[in-house]
């Protein structure tokens, strides 16, 4: 793959550089779907050179992520305010970065044909391939193919993995009736190493991490999902029709609009999940339930959602301001079968409710879920988002949550061949808050995030799931600023994070990331030049382990790590919509003492050299 795609990058560097200059006009509007439309803006900065060195999926979830930057393996974010929500699928909360998700679909509308490549490749066999395609077949039906896949046989001993991440994506929104559908695929196939084996002789620099013995030869684990949405809306409401008079020539054209108050919204997802976990005999595990000598264990989890919703809407075409309402029942039928002999299920219903308010420079979202009755009886979860602009470029993002909800059922209940468990928890609770005041002009903001945990659930030190029924409080306050002298530009971002019990929580109290560049027109513009250097480093921390075999991160005494920089240098460039990047990650690991782990056992990759590139077509 790698020879055909080196070709490739050729070919297309040498079209790009004979080519005319162009604009980046986009020819496609994007968005997500949650209740309503909203509005996407990922495929629009990507035709930027800002972060595309930043090429790994978990980075751009986070600038400070925990673990190895290859595709496949599990993360943490350095800061706990920076870490998704938590997945249907517990097994999915480490890999979110690397799959497709129903929220995430990104749904066009396009005037021509829309088509992206991306590559990115490196040492240890590292590929990534992404590719989408979009197309409105008539001004109302598009429909959207995009997939990823990524292989990568890593820096370790057994620590090869692989990637697929596919979603198929259609939308028909003609007059009163409005269809969205998606489906989608996700596997990720993974070697478990449990770290390496010897870390006093690597900690010395008598032998590298690299060629260091590994607790398990022979592990391996696979997730995989394969869902599917339906959502459709009818819209109750009258046409008015309006002749727009195009230019000078008097040419015309007919606009039809539908003044819709009222609607009725429909919405199904179906869902499954399977993890399996592959072991032969070896000393790493203290218990073997079932055989010492091989282990295959499985967990399969059904999910299937039905939601009802009536929406009111309430709206000023002159002004683009409007207040949506959403209210309904949403019922939630779930599974989960260990090893095809324990089979536990569920059914819940929920009342949930969603509104949307936007009046000048105000904008508001409240959302708010209630189980009624059924396995979830009672459990709620209630949010708010406010953006609200006091001028053209001073505003504030401010958002408050508080969740009451049942652990899963994989922290009550599981057994496998090295792991048994029967608990009976009480519900866990998260109160969070987040305010950030930004200028988009100065290019600067400043922010903090609380977060409050009661009876939450964590891993110790054995790798069980316990219960700390203390609160917790867990807060943290950043700024973030990019400085511009000439053409040289330099983004640092610095947080200070505190946690009241760090016995249950294990995160620095520290963390930086920096990035100083260069950035140049070329040829009358038509190339983009930049050349830069970045590092990132967080404070000493007692840093989480791994347990392979069930996929969750646990506390540990043994080893306390950080207050290692690991520098980046990388070159970059962009020519109309083509772009292509080099990149060399922790070069200091060639002259500094070897000390950049930020898990335990499992050290960051060292040095590497990496490239890319990303190019866009229309028509």
């Amino acid at each position: 793959m790698r020879k055909i795609a080196t070709l490739v990058i050729l070919m297309l560097v040498a079209f790009a550089a004979f080519a005319q200059h162009e604009g980046i006009r986009r020819y496609f509007l994007s968005y997500t779907l949650d209740n309503d439309t909203i509005a996407d803006d990922s495929f629009y900065s990507d035709t930027t050179l800002d972060n595309f060195y930043k090429f790994m999926p978990q980075q751009k979830v986070s600038d400070n992520t925990l673990g190895l930057l290859n595709p496949g393996n599990p993360y943490l974010t350095a800061l706990f305010s920076d870490k998704e929500s938590s997945h249907d699928f517990i097994f999915l909360n480490n890999y979110q970065a690397f799959i497709k998700s129903h929220n995430d679909v990104v749904y066009f509308d396009t005037q021509k044909p829309f088509s992206r490549f991306d590559f990115y490749g490196g040492n240890k066999g590292l590929e990534i391939v992404k590719f989408i395609l979009s197309q409105n077949f008539t001004p109302y039906f598009n429909l959207t193919f995009n997939y990823d896949i990524a292989n990568s046989d890593g820096f370790y001993l057994n620590s090869a993995s692989k990637v697929n991440a596919l979603s198929f994506a259609g939308a028909f929104t003609k007059k009163k009736y409005q269809n969205h559908f998606n489906f989608i695929f996700n596997k990720i196939n993974c070697n478990e190493n449990g770290g390496i084996a010897d870390i006093d002789r690597f900690m010395s620099g008598d032998i590298r991490a690299v060629d260091n013995n590994v607790q398990l030869n022979k592990a391996s684990s696979s997730i995989s999902q394969l869902g599917g949405q339906y959502n459709h809306e009818f819209r109750f409401g009258q046409y008015t029709i309006d002749t727009i008079i195009r230019d000078e020539k008097n040419d015309t054209i007919i606009n039809k609009t539908l003044h819709s108050k009222f609607s009725i919204v429909h919405d199904i997802t179906f869902d499954r999940y399977v993890r399996k976990y592959m072991d032969e005999g070896s000393t790493f595990y203290t218990n073997f339930y079932n055989d010492s000598s091989k282990t295959h264990d499985s967990v399969t989890y059904y999910q299937f959602n039905n939601k009802l919703l009536l929406c009111l809407n309430i709206n000023n075409d002159s002004t683009g301001n409007f207040l949506k309402l959403y209210a309904g029942l949403k019922n939630r039928t779930y599974s989960f079968v260990i090893d095809t002999t324990h089979k536990t299920s569920y059914s819940s219903t929920y009342i949930t409710g969603n509104l949307i308010f936007k009046h000048n420079k105000t904008n508001l979202q409240v959302n708010a879920d209630y189980c009624l009755f059924g396995g979830d009886a009672y459990d709620f979860d209630v949010s708010g988002e406010l953006q609200q602009m006091f001028g053209e470029n001073l505003g504030i993002n401010a958002n408050v949550g508080y969740s009451l909800a049942y652990c899963t059922l994989f922290e009550t209940y599981y057994t496998s061949n090295n792991f048994k468990w029967e608990n009976d928890f009480a519900k866990p609770g998260v109160a969070t808050a987040h305010i950030d005041l930004f200028h988009n002009k100065f290019q600067f903001s400043v922010g903090a995030n609380l977060n409050l945990l009661h009876d939450y659930i964590i891993f110790d030190q054995q790798a069980l799931p316990t219960q700390i029924h203390k609160a917790n409080i867990i807060a943290d306050v950043y700024a973030c600023k990019t400085f511009n002298f000439w053409k040289f530009h330099w983004y640092t971002k610095v947080a200070y994070q505190y946690i009241s019990d760090k016995q249950y929580v294990r995160l620095p109290e520290a963390v930086g990331y920096t990035s100083l560049y260069f950035m140049t027109g070329m040829f009358h513009d038509a190339l983009t030049l930049q050349v830069g250097v970045d590092a990132k480093m967080n404070s000493n921390f007692y840093g989480y382990a791994y347990m392979p075999a069930t996929g969750m991160f646990y506390l540990q005494d043994d080893q306390k790590f950080g207050f290692y920089p690991n520098l980046g240098v990388f070159i970059g460039a962009k020519i109309k919509r083509f772009r292509i990047f080099a990149r060399l990650s922790n070069y200091n690991s060639l002259f500094m003492k070897p000390t950049f782990f930020s898990l335990y056992r499992i050290p960051e990759n060292p040095m590497a050299f990496n490239f890319g590139i990303s190019w866009e077509f229309y028509d």
